[in-house]
Order: C-alpha cells, then structure tokens, then sequence
C-alpha cells in the first residue's frame, strides 16, 4: 500500500518526524518497504499483512497513525445532494445469490460532465502510482484508496433493460473486460450482469460496454460487498489481478459500503455534475 504523506495529513498530523511515524508503523505491523519523493509529495511504501485489511486505504493508515501518537482523527462527513426520485425508478437490482454478494449499493448521479480530473485529485493519484482517466473514474480510484472500499462507476445508458443481478457466473459466459479482452467465465465466479449478460466481473473489473466515456451524461455508481473466495477464484482463474480483487480477497469493511458510496457521490457532485443524486 502506496501512502501519499500530503493526503495522510488531511486525516491525522502526528506531529513528528516521517521517519518516527514510519518506525511506529513498522512496529505495529506495517512493515516499510521504501521513500521516495512525488514532486512536493512523499511516497512511503508500506506492507500491509492480509489479516490488516483496515490498512488498505489512507483513512486505514491515519486511524494507526492516530492512535501511535495519540493525536485526533478528522475524517470526511460525505453529504451529497439527494433528488427525491429514488435510484430505483432508474433501474432496478436484484442480488440473486446473498452469498456471492451479501449488500449492493447503487447510486444515479445524472448530468456528469466527463473531463480531466483537477491537479490536486490528479496528483494524489500519480503519488501512489495510479494513472488519471477521467474525474469520474478518479473518484472512484480516489475513495478506493482513501477508505479500502473499491466501487465502480457505470454508465447507466449503456446498462441495458434499465436493470442489475448479481449472481454467479454461467458455465461458458463469456465477459469483455475494460482492458477489452474477453474471458471465458464459470459458476465459481461472479458477475454484475445488465438486462444482456454481464456489465463487470464481480469484484475484479468493470465491463467495456458499460465503461465510463467523454460523452456518458448519467452514471450508476456502485458499492458493494463481495465474497473474498469468489473474488479470488475470478481474479485467479482468469489470471486477472485488480486493486479491487486485492483489496476484495481480504474483506474490506462492511461499514465501508456506505460511506464510500456517499463519498465518491459528492465528489462526483463537485468536480463532474451539475444535478444531484438518487
């Protein structure tokens, strides 16, 4: 886990030394793997065991950082601006199998306009080794690695038959992934699947069909809870890893589902649309 000191600070400030704050969190089991500098930022490299899943984003790392040094905690109290037209009068969803997907959240956010992402969001990116696309799937890269809790951002106008499953996989599905390749699936994996076949491999990657482009004006954003050995079966199967997968096959926090929702929905409603959510 790539930690950008800069983004670390708008959660806690030890008020100590980099180097005291790195030895802490290699005493509490944060092993340091490397420094370096990003620009005016700082890269500290950090290995994160598999039973310390919480450490997966920087809200993680700050609340360690806080209690280490007995300094306060600020987090972000996501509020997006609410229609009062519910998500659901644009497309419904169904969770067919709970124990592939025990919760799924959906949110409409109408009225996007897809463009570069502000330097600042950009930046904090490029710190941690993420590439830029667009503001929309920055957001969604952004809380990913703010809170641990990966999602993903559809375009609802290419969601077909204005409706979403959850279920397993059928034996010889075939799935055309966002790096637009196509993968031969089985029922030992997932899929979020539109009114057609299936929009992204449940907990691994998003769809081609579906992705997010300069000309999407609606966007069905999406955060969920996915069984770790169906992700992993997926992610492995199919040779297919993604920092959703890693972070998917560790079990992020439930609590997580919400609130990432909320978050990346406001950022979106800040730096990419000009209505409101549902």
């Amino acid at each position: 886990m790539i930690i950008s000191t800069d983004w670390l600070a708008e959660y806690v400030r030890p008020e100590a030394p980099l180097d005291d704050v790195v030895e802490r969190l290699v005493m509490s089991g944060l092993n340091h793997e490397a420094t370096w500098q990003v620009g005016k930022d700082t890269a500290v490299d950090l290995e994160v065991t598999s039973n310390r899943p919480d450490c997966l984003g920087h809200v993680g790392v700050a609340r360690e950082v806080a209690l280490l040094f007995d300094r306060p905690l600020h987090l972000p109290d996501p509020r997006p601006i609410e229609a009062a037209t519910p998500a659901g009068a644009a497309v419904t969803v169904t969770i067919e199998d709970a124990d592939v997907c025990p919760s799924y959240t959906a949110r409409v956010i109408r009225g996007v306009r897809v463009g570069p992402s502000p330097a600042w969001l950009a930046d904090r990116l490029c710190t941690v080794g993420v590439e830029p696309v667009n503001n929309v799937v920055d957001v969604t890269n952004y809380v990913m690695l703010e809170c641990g809790q990966p999602l993903h951002a559809f375009d609802l106008a290419k969601v077909r038959g204005a409706r979403i499953s959850v279920r397993r996989a059928r034996e010889g599905e075939r799935f055309l992934a966002i790096n637009h390749k196509e993968y031969l699936l089985s029922p030992a994996m997932a899929v979020i699947a539109d009114g057609a076949g299936p929009v992204a491999l449940a907990g691994v990657m998003g769809g081609a069909e579906s992705e997010i482009s300069p000309t999407t004006v609606d966007v069905l954003l999406e955060s969920a809870q996915f069984a770790p050995l169906v992700v992993r079966a997926a992610a492995r199967g199919l040779v297919l890893p993604s920092a959703s997968s890693y972070r998917f096959e560790r079990g992020p926090d439930p609590a997580a589902v919400e609130w990432a929702s909320r978050r990346a929905a406001a950022l979106i409603q800040e730096l990419a649309e000009i209505g409101r959510a549902h």
